[in-house]
C-alpha cells in the first residue's frame, strides 16, 4: 500500500508554492484612503503605519491590540495608546482593534498613513466580534454577510474553561455538544454533526474526528484567540462536508516584526473540583529582525467525573496541546509555517463496568481512547496588483486514534489485558490558492482552488472499516457588491471526489453546489438577511464499509458500498439589530436534504450484537434561533438567547435521531473599572433551561428537562507591573441532576454535578 505523501500528494502542494514564489511582489509603496464610515483618518506616507487608540473621553488606552487581519501580523500600544506598524502591504486591507471592556472597532485602510491614525474605542461590555473571515473567505463585519455567522474572541472563549471546544461553543444559538464524558465533545449545529459539520483551522480542514462519536475535533480553546461559527451550509467557501456548519478556529496572531526585538509571555494555571482537574498553559512569543515567533503548550489532567449521585468510574483523562510559528513579514507580504500538536488519553465509562470500588474495578483498566494529532501548515499572503491579493495554504496532517480495551479472551481466562480494538490513522495533504480581487467600488470577491489527498490506514483487533486512499479537488467564486442598502453576495462550485479502498471497487462523486443571499440595511442598526444556497457530502467510509462490532455501541455495523452522495437546500432569514447598547439576531430555517444518511436497527443478529445497518432517505429540519444583549447600564448587561430545531426522516415519516431540545437562557453581568483604572472586574449567573424533548426517533432515549445556573466571576489588571487575571466559574451550581439528551452517558449515568473552576493568569 503506498503512502498519500508521494506521487499523486506533491502535485498541489508544488502548485501552491509555484505560485507562491512566481507572484510574491517585490516592495512598493503605499497610500491611505478614507474609507466611509471607517473612522480613519486620511493621510499619506511611505509604507508605515502609526496611530493611537483612546477611549471615549480620549484617555490613552494601553495594551490595546491593533491587528492587520489578511497579513496576520498584531501590535500592542504601548502606554500611551500609541503603535506603529512598518511595512503596510499594497492594497486594501482591514485593521481590528480590541481592548478589554470596549467594543471592537474595525475600519479598512489602502496602504499606509502619513497622519497618525486616530482610533476612539466606546466602552462596552459586549463581547461578541464585530469581524469575521469564515463567511466569506476574506475579512468583512458580521453585519454586512447574509449567512448567520457569530464570532467571539479570547476573553469569551476564557470564561469557558472547558477542554472541549464544542462545550466553550454551547454559548451559541442553535449550537449543542454531542459529548462522551465531560472531555470529548463534537459540535451539533442546528441538528447536525459528525460528518455534517466542518471544523477548520485557520481555514483549513480538521480530519478527521467525524467518523466516531468519542472523537471531538483535536483543538484546545486554551490556544484559540477567535472562533467563528458559520449556522447552515458553506459548501461554496469549503465544499464537502460544510452542511450544516462550519466552526474555524484562529490562533492568536503572530506579533509584529517589524520593529525591535523582544519577547514576552504568559502562563495560565487552573483547577477544578469535580473531577480534581488541574492544568497549565505557557505561552511565549516575540521579535527577531523581520521573524516574528510564537510557541505554546498546555496540559490538562483530571480524576473521574462526579453526579450527585456518586463518582462515574474511568472518566478520567489526560491531555497534551502545543504550538510553535514563525513568520516573516515585509512590503511583499508575509507567510508563517506553523506546527499543531493534539493528544491526550480519555478513559470511558462502560455501561455495564464493574461497580466502583470492587477489586475487579481496580484490576480492570476499562476502555480508553488515546488521540494524537500533528498538523504542520504553510501560509502565504502577497498583495498584488490593483487590490488583488493572493492567499496560499498547505496543510499536512496525521491524525490517529486507538481504542483500548480489555481482550475478551484473557477476561475469560481470569486476566485483565487490554488490547487495541481498532487502530485508525489518517494522514491527510491538503492545499488550496485564493485570489482575493476588487472588481469595482463596493465590489469585491474570492476565486478559489482547493485540493486534498487522504489515506486511511486500519488496524486492531476489528478494523472495522477497510484502508482507502482518498482524493478531492474544488473550484469556487464567491462575489460580493455593495449598492446603497444593499449587499449582495453569491458563489458558484464545482466538486469531485473519489475514494478507492481495500478490497471494493473505486467510486466517485462530483456535483455542483451555489449560494445567493443579500443583507438590506432598512435602518442605521436594523438589517434583514436572506440566503438560500445548496450542499453535500460524500459517504464516509464508515456509511460504505463499516463490518463489524462497535463494542462501545454494542451493536454490529454494516455498511452499503452503493450509497450515493447526501445533498441539501438550505432557506435561511434573519433579522439583525446591533446598536450601542442592544444587539440581537433573529434567524429561520429550512434544511430539505435528498438521500440523507442514517443508521437502523434490524432484526438481524451478528456475534451476539444486533446488526445496525446505514441507509438514505428525505429529510427536512427547520427551527430558529434568538439572541439578545442589553447594556442596561454603564455596569450592567443582560442577555437571553433560544433555540429549537425539527428535524425528519420524510421517507419512513418518522423524527430523526439526536434532535437537540428547547433551550432557553437568561443571564445578566455586572462589570465595572476596578481595582485601578487600568482594571477590569465582572461578576454574572445564567440559567439555562432545556425542555423534554418531545420527538423522539425509535433509536432515541427520553430524558427530563432540566434548569441549570452556572456563575461567573474575574478581575483583570497589573500586580507588580505585570498583567494578570482571576477568572472564576462555578457550574451546575445547585447540583443539579439530569441528564443531557445528547449525552453518550445518559442511559447508565447522570451529568457531572457542581464544579468550581479557578484559574489564575499572569504575564511574564
Amino acid at each position: 500500500m503506498h503512502s498519500p505523501f508521494t506521487g499523486r500528494v506533491a502535485t498541489p502542494c508544488a502548485l501552491v508554492l509555484a505560485l507562491t514564489l512566481t507572484l510574491a511582489p517585490s516592495t512598493v509603496s503605499a497610500r491611505m484612503l478614507p474609507q466611509p464610515g471607517t473612522g480613519f483618518l486620511p493621510g499619506a506616507v511611505a509604507d508605515t503605519v502609526t496611530g493611537r487608540v483612546q477611549g471615549p473621553d480620549g484617555e490613552a488606552v494601553p495594551e490595546a491590540e491593533v491587528y492587520l487581519v489578511e497579513i496576520d501580523r498584531s501590535v500592542l500600544t504601548d502606554s500611551s495608546g500609541r503603535f506603529s506598524i512598518k511595512h503596510a502591504p499594497r492594497g486594501t486591507f482591514t485593521v481590528r482593534v480590541s481592548a478589554p471592556g470596549y467594543a471592537s472597532w474595525v475600519g479598512k485602510v489602502n496602504g499606509a498613513s502619513a497622519e497618525p491614525l486616530v482610533v476612539r474605542l466606546k466602552a462596552n461590555a459586549f463581547e461578541l466580534e464585530p469581524l469575521t473571515v469564515s463567511a466569506t473567505r476574506r475579512a468583512i463585519t458580521v453585519d454586512n454577510t447574509p449567512l448567520p455567522e457569530v464570532s467571539f474572541g479570547r476573553e469569551q472563549l476564557d470564561k469557558g474553561f472547558n477542554v472541549s471546544l464544542s462545550h466553550t461553543l454551547e454559548e451559541v444559538p442553535g449550537v449543542h455538544t454531542l459529548s462522551t464524558g465531560g472531555e470529548i465533545g463534537k459540535p451539533v449545529i442546528r441538528g447536525l454533526s459528525g460528518a455534517r459539520v466542518l471544523v477548520l483551522d485557520q481555514g483549513l480542514r480538521l480530519e478527521d474526528y467525524a467518523w466516531s462519536d468519542e472523537d471531538g475535533p483535536a483543538v484546545d480553546a486554551a490556544l484559540v484567540d477567535r472562533v467563528e461559527v458559520v449556522r447552515g451550509p458553506a459548501s461554496v467557501l469549503y465544499g464537502a462536508d460544510a452542511v450544516g456548519g462550519v466552526v474555524n478556529v484562529i490562533p492568536r496572531p503572530l506579533p509584529d516584526a517589524s520593529g525591535a526585538s523582544f519577547a514576552s509571555g504568559d502562563a495560565e494555571l487552573s483547577a477544578a473540583t469535580n473531577n480534581h482537574e488541574a492544568g497549565l498553559v505557557v505561552r511565549g512569543e516575540g521579535v527577531s529582525g523581520s521573524w516574528g515567533w510564537r510557541a505554546a503548550a498546555a496540559g490538562r489532567i483530571a480524576e473521574a467525573l462526579h453526579t450527585p449521585l456518586g463518582e462515574l468510574e474511568n472518566t478520567g483523562f489526560g491531555a497534551f496541546s502545543g504550538e510553535a510559528a514563525a513568520g516573516r513579514q515585509g512590503p511583499w507580504g508575509s507567510f508563517t509555517l506553523r506546527f499543531v500538536q493534539n493528544g491526550g488519553e480519555f478513559k470511558l465509562l462502560e455501561e455495564d463496568g464493574p461497580p466502583a470500588g470492587t477489586e475487579e474495578a481496580a484490576l480492570e483498566a476499562g476502555p480508553e481512547r488515546k488521540l494524537s494529532d500533528q498538523r504542520l501548515q504553510f501560509l502565504g499572503s502577497f498583495p498584488l496588483d490593483n487590490g488583488t491579493r493572493l492567499e496560499t495554504r498547505v496543510q499536512g496532517q496525521r491524525h490517529n486514534i486507538i481504542e483500548m480495551e480489555d481482550d475478551p479472551e484473557a477476561l475469560a481466562r481470569g486476566e485483565f489485558v487490554e488490547v487495541p480494538v481498532f487502530d485508525l490513522t489518517l494522514t491527510t495533504m491538503v492545499a488550496e490558492a485564493l485570489l482575493h480581487h476588487a472588481l469595482a467600488p463596493g465590489a469585491s470577491g474570492t476565486v478559489g482552488f482547493t485540493g486534498r489527498l487522504q489515506h486511511s490506514r486500519t488496524g486492531g483487533v476489528v478494523p472495522l472499516i477497510p484502508g482507502a486512499d482518498q482524493q478531492g479537488a474544488g473550484l469556487f467564486v464567491l462575489e460580493r457588491a455593495t449598492t446603497g442598502a444593499f449587499t449582495f453576495l453569491g458563489g458558484l462550485r464545482a466538486d469531485v471526489a473519489r475514494v478507492s479502498p481495500d478490497g471494493h471497487p473505486r467510486r466517485a462523486f462530483n456535483t455542483l453546489t451555489w449560494s445567493a443571499g443579500t443583507a438590506i440595511q432598512v435602518a442605521p442598526e436594523v438589517s434583514l438577511t436572506g440566503n438560500v444556497g445548496t450542499a453535500w457530502r460524500a459517504p464516509t467510509l464508515f456509511e460504505l464499509y463499516a463490518s463489524g462490532p462497535r463494542l462501545g455501541e454494542a451493536r454490529y455495523e454494516i455498511g452499503r458500498d452503493d450509497l450515493g452522495a447526501e445533498r441539501s437546500l438550505n432557506v435561511d432569514a434573519g433579522l439583525r439589530w446591533d446598536g450601542p447598547r442592544v444587539r440581537a439576531q433573529l434567524s429561520v430555517y429550512r434544511n430539505d436534504f435528498r438521500d440523507f444518511l442514517f443508521i437502523q436497527p434490524t432484526q438481524e443478529v451478528q456475534d451476539g450484537y444486533q446488526v445496525y445497518r446505514y441507509d438514505q432517505a428525505d429529510a427536512v429540519l427547520q427551527g430558529a434561533e434568538a439572541s439578545l444583549d442589553v447594556e442596561a447600564t454603564s455596569w450592567l448587561s443582560l442577555s437571553t438567547r433560544g433555540d429549537y430545531v425539527r428535524g425528519t426522516n420524510q421517507t419512513r415519516d418518522e423524527p430523526l435521531s439526536l434532535m437537540p431540545p428547547r433551550r432557553f437562557t437568561l443571564g445578566a453581568e455586572v462589570h465595572r473599572a476596578w481595582p485601578t483604572p487600568d482594571g477590569w472586574a465582572y461578576a454574572g449567573g445564567e440559567v439555562e433551561t432545556v425542555a423534554q424533548p418531545d420527538r423522539l426517533n425509535p433509536l432515541d432515549l427520553a430524558v427530563d428537562g432540566y434548569t441549570l445556573l452556572n456563575v461567573t466571576a474575574g478581575v483583570r489588571g497589573t500586580w507588580r507591573g505585570r498583567e494578570a487575571g482571576v477568572d472564576l466559574r462555578v457550574r451546575n451550581a445547585a447540583d443539579v441532576e439530569y441528564r443531557d439528551f445528547l449525552s453518550r452517558y445518559k442511559a447508565f449515568a447522570l451529568n457531572p454535578g457542581r464544579d468550581v473552576v479557578l484559574r489564575l493568569r499572569m504575564a511574564f
